[in-house]
């Protein structure tokens, strides 16, 4: 019996890979990894490339540019997402993926100007801040151009295409990035930066050209489609960037409170490992959140789902996030050198804030904002960014660079939870009315 049980068991398992297989699961998993291998070299190896000075103005100068990001082309690449990944017809989706260009564009060109203004008048901490500000403030259109065909494959689940594109574009980044910061030093990498994009804006066309919906006559949207595209977009960029505005804060409070460009570098390098611990998590959402959409309505199928995902995901990030914290010694001396072996604890505390995303709070609140509940999340992500704000502020302030990891953790923790038990509530209402109908 249990030779039977154990033997339908590995029947259901390889079922299970092979249908992943099929769908490009796996095609995704191995782009992901293998363009975060390219971004861990550009983003990890550019210390040693760049002095303890230069890469604390980099690091600052990144994260005034992601503040800018946040409003890249008001987030009309998600109604790429949105629309084009439920069921219809290719005119209209053809129709929702050349108004977004349209819209993103016009909505980046007044974010040039807007910012090249604003850093020519405003004074800076950091000597040579200006000058990279101003010749990196185009970026965000030809970022603007890679995301909207980046999620254009996602939604038609062009999976190998998406996972090609993807590490390209990382790897163009991480050879262009170095070989230009050796040459001309913070400078070199907005150069870096601008031919990476470029091609990889080149190189999308030529992967969506061939797609069966670009081959027909788009559909012209009505005002009220549009609208409707461009007030879903505005909620979700809203939401999202109350979400991820959390770093980008961080990184601003400890530049403006310590004021020491080599404890921003040494409070860069620790937090750079986010970006190792949450590349699966990141990959898995590329692979299930079309598949969410086409389920909008569907809160059986959606909270049946996400048990499964939840439990899986658990055991894997655990798993993951453990090694991390045993070597997290060895990712230091690999990837940023002798000299910033003290940021060993600061590593380890930022893998704890990781693995709360990871598990609690990254899947939920993604599942809540593709499958119509935007609004909620909005609401939770400004009260928890302007939470995390303030215990980030009195945390620096007493513990230093380690008062940040702190502040991040609690914040994770509180709002996954809320998330999770939002996620239940909806998905056990309307089963409850289901069953009840049933009867």
């Amino acid at each position: 019996m249990k030779k039977q049980q154990i033997m339908g068991l590995w029947d259901k398992l390889w079922d299970g890979i092979v249908t992943l297989h099929k769908k490009g699961f796996f095609h995704i998993i191995a782009g992901s990894t293998l363009a975060k291998i390219a971004g861990f070299v550009s983003v990890f190896f550019l210390p040693r490339f760049l002095s303890k000075a230069d890469y604390g103005l980099l690091t600052y100068v990144n994260n005034i540019q992601s503040y800018v990001m946040l409003f890249n082309g008001i987030g009309i690449t998600q109604a790429t997402l949105r629309f084009c990944a439920q069921k219809g017809d290719d005119e209209v989706k053809k129709g929702y993926f050349i108004s977004s260009l349209k819209i993103g564009i016009i909505a980046d060109i007044f974010l040039i100007v807007l910012t090249t203004a604003a850093y020519l008048i405003i004074p800076f901490p950091y000597e040579g801040a200006k000058f990279q500000l101003v010749i990196s403030s185009c970026l965000p259109i030809l970022y603007f151009l890679f995301t909207d065909i980046q999620l254009l494959l996602r939604a038609t689940f062009q999976n190998q295409r998406y996972s090609v594109y993807n590490f390209t574009y990382s790897f163009l980044l991480m050879i262009f990035q170095i070989v230009f910061a050796v040459l001309w030093g913070v400078t070199g990498v907005m150069i870096g930066k601008y031919i990476s994009m470029g091609l990889c804006v080149i190189m999308g066309y030529l992967l969506i050209r061939d797609l069966p919906m670009m081959k027909v006559k788009a559909v012209k949207l009505s005002w009220q489609e549009t609208k409707t595209a461009i007030r879903f977009s505005v909620v979700m960029l809203t939401a999202s960037a109350t979400s991820t505005v959390m770093s980008y804060n961080e990184t601003f409070i400890v530049g403006q409170l310590l004021k020491d460009k080599e404890l921003l570098a040494e409070y860069r390098v620790a937090a750079n490992i986010l970006s190792i611990s949450l590349f699966l998590l990141e990959a898995l959402l590329v692979f299930i959140l079309p598949y969410f959409i086409q389920h909008i309505g569907d809160r059986r199928w959606i909270w049946d789902s996400y048990k499964k995902l939840f439990l899986i995901n658990g055991v894997v990030m655990t798993i993951f996030h453990l090694g991390l914290f045993i070597f997290a010694k060895l990712y230091l001396f690999i990837f940023a050198g002798p000299e910033y072996m003290g940021a060993v604890s600061l590593v380890r505390m930022f893998l704890v804030a990781s693995w709360i995303q990871a598990v609690f709070r990254g899947l939920s609140g993604n599942i809540l904002a593709v499958t119509g509940e935007e609004k909620f999340n909005l609401k939770i992500n400004i009260v928890f960014v302007v939470l995390h704000a303030v215990i980030d502020i009195a945390a620096v302030k007493m513990l230093g660079i380690y008062g940040a990891a702190i502040a991040l953790i609690v914040v994770y923790f509180l709002s996954g939870l809320i998330m999770n038990i939002h996620l239940r509530n909806i998905c056990k209402s309307q089963i409850g009315e289901i069953n009840h109908d049933e009867k």
